[in-house]
């Protein structure tokens, strides 16, 4: 049975450490060690990462009642010093005490109960029971949560038995038998919890909420503790400076600077169609067909711009069939139409070009597109196309 470190001190980060043994399963080699500073994911903290002598520590997680600390070479039955990733650590620490200030304000103040908790890479989010917490209650609760962090509240951790448990005014039941660990923030919080957090309060450094949205009919609601809160903020500041410049407004005035911009982008947009479908126009004008055919190959033509070109040429000329192709780089892209008076079925015309390529289309006895790879010459496309019109002649 491996000695959890991280239980008798959160603060432990490097410790001479026995393999006692090393094997492999479907996740990679894993060792087991006589006791450990890495804590394996659970509880919504991720696991720690680091070191073992020459091997890195990828993941730790518990399995059949064993802690395998997941590495990127087998090591072999020996004696080694063990580093954990303390910045890691330390993040997630500040992220999950964090949590259980949140949540119990969030449930004492207002009712709101916490229902999952994750920690990711960048975010860190509870999901509460309900979706009607104001953005009035979330600065209430963010306020009184940063008030606490400065009064550096103790947090501290004890281990009873589950009859004890019973006996205990906890936030929430224990959710395993045996036993049982609990953490608690004086006089805030008291809960059974298996992760890892700092001494008292004021080691989180900070609680900031960043953003909520709907989730599994409640709300999730994104925040940040400490060391991230910081990177956060800096990253923020960063991006308004940048805007600053761009923009040449000051941060007070940087929406109206957008929203004008925006405004001039839709107008130009406006513009840019208008004037493009009197291109369009124009070149549908030029297209002659010859002998009731249009085929005409282009090179790294948006599709869509041809698919409108070819609605403009039919609606021209009832009785034309066209062709149009667009090649790049070893991909062919295909618009198949005809006009009303037009014989033939495009669906079929289609099926007969994507059969000299690796790709896929769609469409109508009208209209169809579609295409894919292919080695194949555009003249061999175009004598397929004839081939096809001349059998619905």
């Amino acid at each position: 049975m491996t000695i959890k470190l991280y239980y008798q001190d959160s603060k432990i980060s490097e410790v001479q450490v026995k393999v006692v043994d090393s094997r492999k399963d479907a996740a990679g080699y894993y060792a087991i060690l006589d006791q450990s500073c890495f804590y394996p994911e659970g509880g919504g903290q991720p696991a720690d990462t680091g070191e073992i002598g020459p091997a890195k520590v990828l993941d730790v997680q518990s399995v059949e009642g064993e802690i395998r600390h997941y590495t990127d070479i087998q090591l072999p039955k020996d004696s080694f010093s063990a580093q954990l990733d303390w910045q890691r650590r330390w993040d997630h620490m500040q992220q999950h005490a964090g949590q259980h200030l949140l949540s119990a304000l969030l449930e004492d103040d207002f009712g709101f109960k916490t229902q999952s908790f994750h920690l990711g890479k960048e975010r860190v989010s509870i999901d509460l029971d309900l979706d009607s917490a104001t953005k009035e209650q979330l600065l209430a609760v963010e306020n009184k949560a940063n008030h606490l962090i400065r009064q550096c509240l103790s947090i501290s951790d004890r281990w009873v038995t589950s009859e004890q448990a019973k006996e205990l005014n906890l936030r929430k039941p224990p959710v395993v038998e045996g036993d049982i660990r609990l953490v608690e923030i004086a006089g805030i919080d008291f809960n059974p919890c298996g992760g890892t957090h700092p001494n008292n309060t004021a080691d989180i450094g900070l609680l900031k909420i960043i953003s909520t949205e709907k989730a599994k009919g409640g709300m999730r609601v994104y925040f940040l503790c400490g060391d991230r809160a910081l990177h956060h903020f800096n990253f923020l500041m960063e991006t308004t400076d940048k805007l600053v410049a761009q923009l040449n407004a000051p941060a007070a005035e940087l929406p109206e600077a957008a929203k004008a911009l925006l405004a001039d982008k839709a107008s130009a947009d406006k513009t840019i169609k208008n004037l493009q479908e009197q291109l369009l126009n124009l070149e549908a004008e030029t297209i002659n067909p010859a002998d009731g055919i249009v085929e005409k190959l282009f090179e790294g033509r948006p599709i869509k711009e041809l698919q409108q070109l070819a609605r403009l040429v039919i609606g021209k000329n009832p009785s034309v069939t066209v062709l149009f192709i667009s090649t790049s780089e070893g991909d062919v892209r295909f618009v198949c139409a005809k006009g009303e008076q037009a014989p033939g079925d495009m669906r079929e015309v289609l099926q007969q070009l994507l059969a000299l390529t690796e790709g896929k289309g769609g469409g109508n006895a009208q209209f169809s597109q579609g295409g894919g790879a292919t080695d194949k010459s555009p003249e061999i496309f175009k004598d397929v196309f004839r081939t096809a019109i001349k059998n619905f002649k």
